[in-house]
């Protein structure tokens, strides 16, 4: 593994692949904004159309960066031995082209595109873009968060009380008991869940047998807005340890720094 200090791109090069990125996922989101909602609804998932957008927005975003960028490659289109072999690509593109398929399928708007750069298994950029509602986090890994053009933060020592939110997966309830006294949501976007506790909308969320396209951009932002994710009994979490492509199936909670201990008390295992 590469040390930090050994990362190539500057200051420039960084702020210029960024902008590139970020133009990109705006293009792509158009793609999708044309396909939304369009599912057959004989279906209870439509696989044409979510195969349909998924096609589009990769061949644009593969197309883009590989044709501008050297060195630039997809963990889509790699083996776990290639990525760790001595002649591997220095940078990887860990994208997820569409994040919350069902809510796209069935017209609800939380769903998105998210891509992640890295630099020889060290987090560089991350973007979660949510088109309905024009949303685009992103964050340069270590730094600071934005939403848009406005930086974001997650919320400072969270208190647990009957207006707390915490975002869950689609099926928490075949998995915990909760007594939790707040309010639990899931809008079917693990990149969304994490944005959305990125900028303080959510106290936290919870997220199971996801994999590391669910995780990486959004586990970068997050990190830079102060938060972290943990393994529900506290060990800490490494998105480039599931670059191999294993799922994590064990729960995670992402939270605000240190407080991941006042959200798991409430999750009880059936």
């Amino acid at each position: 593994m590469a040390k930090e200090e050994d990362r190539s791109l500057n200051e420039r090069e960084l702020r210029t692949l960024k902008e590139f990125v970020e133009n990109t996922l705006r293009k792509s989101g158009a793609l999708l904004l044309d396909l939304y909602g369009k599912g057959n609804r004989k279906f209870k998932f439509d696989d044409e159309l979510v195969t349909e957008a998924d096609n589009a927005v990769w061949e644009l975003m593969s197309t883009k960066i590989k044709s501008s960028f050297e060195d630039h490659a997809f963990l889509r289109e790699l083996s776990w031995d290639q990525i760790e072999s001595e002649d591997a690509p220095r940078f990887l593109w860990i994208i997820d082209t569409l994040d919350g398929a069902a809510s796209f399928q069935a017209g609800m708007p939380v769903w998105g595109i998210s891509a992640a750069l890295f630099e020889k298994f060290w987090p560089v950029l991350g973007f979660v873009y949510l088109p309905v509602t024009n949303e685009l986090y992103s964050a340069y890994a270590g730094r600071e968060a934005m939403l848009n053009d406005s930086p974001i933060r997650v919320r400072e020592d969270p208190t647990v009380d009957n207006e707390s939110l915490v975002l869950v997966y689609s099926r928490f309830h075949h998995d915990f008991v909760s007594n939790f006294p707040g309010k639990l949501r899931n809008f079917g976007s693990s990149s969304g869940h994490l944005a959305y506790v990125a900028r303080g909308a959510a106290d936290a969320c919870l997220l199971k047998n996801v994999n590391v396209q669910d995780l990486a951009a959004g586990s970068i932002i997050l990190e830079a807005a102060g938060g972290e994710i943990r393994f529900l009994d506290g060990r800490s979490f490494h998105v480039g340890d599931f670059l191999d492509g294993k799922r994590v199936e064990e729960p995670l909670i992402a939270a605000p720094k240190g407080s991941y201990g006042s959200f798991a008390k409430y999750c009880k295992r059936l």
